[in-house]
């Protein structure tokens, strides 16, 4: 078994349902459905009762239940001590956020904050997807995701906040419009293919562009492409668009031009709620504390 499966278990017993569930670890409802069929072959009971309207554990799932929450407890613990062991007695944080974002002008003056004032911590940050990063906060493997705020909300048993808010825009080539047009709106890009990325989130960015492009009198050519450097190289070359916002790291020249859209994403950052890791404690009032003094300039970005 993994922690795939057993994620799969305890959302579903935690949600009380299989749909419920699918959308809170974001995956499909019959890979679902395959994860709690191989476990229980690989356990030898049935862990759900499926017979009343809503899903209830059985017996044996009630006892599975709580043993993989202690399991998964355990792990932790002893991650942190083999972490501080591994690294001379110092705390060792986890902080994961998603891939093609661009974190360094966020954390670097909270980083150079948190060694002066506590040099024996340790920051360790990883690129994953947005659903990976669900997963692995909640399974403990990470202790900190930087996530759109909306996502952070929707993990069960995390707590959330807003770090930023950032305008979208349309990127576009210099020369899509040729030397000649000077001012720009999102109606002019009617007739343009607009660029998304191919990942797990991808029937969400179909969703909010076609959306986006319905507010402003048109239905988008929506083409979608499977890394944000595909997307650059396209964009810049006048092949079609994208909509991102400041979070995002572009890979791209100095012929990229942006049209400004009348909205902001949230960019939010979620932790375990009732979490017991004193260095995230440390951490996150460090944070804090930059925020009600004004010292971070958010500059980064997302992809949409």
């Amino acid at each position: 078994m993994n922690d795939t499966l057993i994620q799969s278990f305890l959302a579903i017993a935690t949600e009380g349902g299989f749909n419920r569930a699918a959308e809170k670890i974001y995956i499909s409802q019959p890979n679902l459905s395959r994860n709690i069929a191989r476990l229980e072959k690989e356990l030898g009971t049935k862990l759900f009762d499926r017979s009343q309207k809503q899903t209830v554990l059985t017996k044996s799932g009630t006892i599975y239940f709580s043993a993989f929450q202690k399991m998964i407890s355990c792990m932790e613990q002893a991650r942190e001590q083999v972490q501080r062991m591994e690294h001379g007695g110092r705390e060792l944080i986890h902080i994961g956020y998603v891939r093609d974002w661009n974190l360094s002008d966020f954390i670097r003056p909270v980083l150079r904050r948190l060694h002066t004032e506590y040099p024996e911590l340790r920051v360790s940050m990883e690129a994953c997807s947005i659903p990976e990063l669900s997963s692995r906060l909640s399974l403990g493997q990470l202790d900190l995701i930087f996530t759109l705020k909306e996502k952070a909300d929707s993990i069960f048993g995390a707590e959330t906040k807003t770090v930023d808010r950032v305008p979208e825009e349309i990127l576009y080539s210099e020369e899509y419009f040729g030397k000649g047009k000077r001012k720009v709106s999102p109606k002019d890009f009617s007739e343009a293919a607009f660029l998304v990325l191919g990942d797990d989130m991808e029937e969400d960015r179909i969703r909010y562009v076609r959306d986006l492009g319905i507010a402003y009198g048109f239905v988008p050519d929506i083409q979608v492409m499977h890394n944000m450097e595909s997307i650059f190289l396209n964009v810049e070359s006048g092949l079609g668009v994208t909509v991102c916002h400041s979070w995002i790291r572009v890979s791209a020249g100095r012929h990229i031009r942006s049209c400004r859209l009348g909205h902001t994403a949230e960019i939010g950052i979620a932790w375990k709620r009732e979490t017991e890791n004193v260095p995230l404690q440390v951490l996150l009032k460090c944070m804090d504390r930059m925020q009600n003094m004004g010292e971070s300039e958010f500059q980064g970005g997302i992809a949409v």
